[in-house]
């Protein structure tokens, strides 16, 4: 691998994060190799989370919903402004985070150590319905010679309509990966745009004084002495004005809409115009609906109807058994279950649900993990947990897969990182199944994210 024409190739895109202007993360030294039996696998998950949606979708607010609590779980504390927007639309797109577990470890020949790998078995934490990553997950598969599935395959669902990305103000920094994509499907004989719901000037003014991007922000803990906060040149310079929209259209039913950010994030404005697209039969990637902006979701895997509904034609008949290898056991937190978790506490972690109007349910920054704290501090915890006006999550603690990966420095020098935690995702369309599949190995205690201490690498599905 030439570790200076990995790097250019990857910059040449447009990516960058915040400030950073191309490549923010470690790379690694070359892809990550996984059997084409984990491709498989993770295809059947994909057919199953989408049936977890279905059921879900189909169930919510019926009277089987209502008197299986269905109903009652998926809207506890959940802000009454959003029950309203509850779409009947599916979804057609998702992106789970997965750690990898270790199940076991073959060879190619018993004689042969070296030919060895591990077999993963892949547990899904998260099931974002919001993702970012669409830019850096294609600028790695070019830079590493894969090819580029995700780009293709989205190609292919548009059908020549417009990719629309609606993007809140709030997670600005990811601009750069979301018109870097853009960018890239156009080039491939697509059409797409980004819009944010303040005008880029705006940002841009923002970010000039000081009042944007100023780490320690999610994955930067500070300015790396490349930082360029210059939005409007760094536009212009990869040539990218033109994958802007500066004034949403009031009626768009021929686009494909992707939804960047969940509904607390944007005006009721925008949210009633969303709706509207959706009525007069926009696509929408991600609906414009609560449900799915919610980790209650997982939870509702634990309720017998949910299971029953799962598992019936034309459905496989063991949906349910395929989720309960990926989602780890989730529950709600409410009173009840509080002296359940506290006897256990070494087997939960804690997770805001959603709706927290301060941007913690993501990126682990509201987890708790009971296997950190002494019985007593935990029990505080799950109190204080309790008593938020948002739902909250508990979930069965699943040990991340360990790895040593190498990896190219700042100057492209190749070094180790010895012990580190793993997550994997994978886009997933209902279309096509499994895509732009990419590893984070990070080193530490703290969370897994693609900061920029993260080592990433695509994955490659190889015989």
């Amino acid at each position: 691998m030439n570790a200076s024409r990995l790097r250019a190739t990857m910059n040449a895109t447009g990516i960058g994060y915040a400030g950073i202007n191309g490549v923010w993360w470690l790379p690694a030294v070359a892809p990550y190799a996984l059997p084409l039996s984990s491709k498989t696998q993770l295809d059947d998950i994909a057919q199953a989370i989408f049936a977890l949606f279905d059921t879900v979708n189909g169930l919510y607010e019926t009277p089987e919903g209502n008197v299986s609590g269905l109903t009652h779980l998926l809207q506890h504390k959940v802000p009454a402004r959003f029950l309203q927007y509850a779409s009947r639309a599916p979804v057609l797109s998702v992106r789970p985070d997965f750690q990898l577990l270790h199940t076991q470890t073959a060879s190619v020949s018993k004689t042969d150590a070296v030919s060895a790998y591990v077999v993963h078995r892949f547990v899904a934490t998260e099931l974002e319905i919001c993702p970012s990553a669409q830019g850096y997950a294609h600028a790695m598969q070019v830079g590493y010679g894969l090819q580029p599935d995700l780009l293709h395959a989205l190609l292919a669902l548009l059908a020549g309509r417009e990719l629309i990305f609606v993007s809140t103000q709030q997670w600005s920094e990811f601009i750069w990966e979301q018109l870097a994509f853009c960018k890239a499907l156009t080039e491939a004989g697509g059409r797409a745009r980004v819009w944010f719901d303040v005008p880029i000037q705006t940002l841009a003014t923002q970010l000039q004084r000081g009042e944007r991007w100023v780490p320690p922000i999610f994955g930067v803990s500070y300015k790396p002495d490349n930082w360029d906060d210059n939005m409007l040149r760094r536009i212009r310079t990869h040539g990218l004005d033109s994958f802007l929209i500066q004034d949403l259209p009031d009626d768009r039913s021929d686009v494909v809409v992707f939804r960047f950010g969940y509904l607390d994030c944007f005006a009721p404005g925008l949210l009633e115009r969303l709706r509207g697209w959706e009525a007069r039969g926009a696509t929408f990637l991600n609906p414009t609906s609560f449900l799915w902006d919610s980790k209650v979701v997982m939870a509702t895997l634990q309720l017998p109807l949910v299971r029953d509904q799962l598992n019936k034609p034309p459905r496989s008949p063991k949906t349910s058994e395929v989720l309960d290898t990926c989602i780890p056991e989730t529950h709600l937190l409410t009173s009840d279950t509080v002296r359940y978790l506290s006897d256990t506490r070494a087997e939960w972690m804690l997770k805001f649900a959603g709706f927290d109007s301060g941007q913690q349910a993501w990126g682990g920054r509201s987890l708790q993990v009971g296997a950190r704290h002494t019985d007593t501090s935990w029990r505080d915890i799950l109190q204080y947990y309790l008593d938020l006006p948002f739902p909250v999550v508990a979930q069965r603690s699943a040990p991340s897969a360990i790895l040593n990966i190498d990896y190219l420095d700042e100057q492209d020098q190749v070094q180790r990182l010895l012990n580190g935690r793993t997550r994997l995702r994978s886009f997933m369309l209902r279309s096509a199944g499994v895509l732009g599949s990419h590893l984070t190995v990070v080193g530490g205690v703290g969370g897994v994210s693609e900061g920029t201490g993260a080592v990433q690498m695509p994955i490659h599905f190889a015989k």
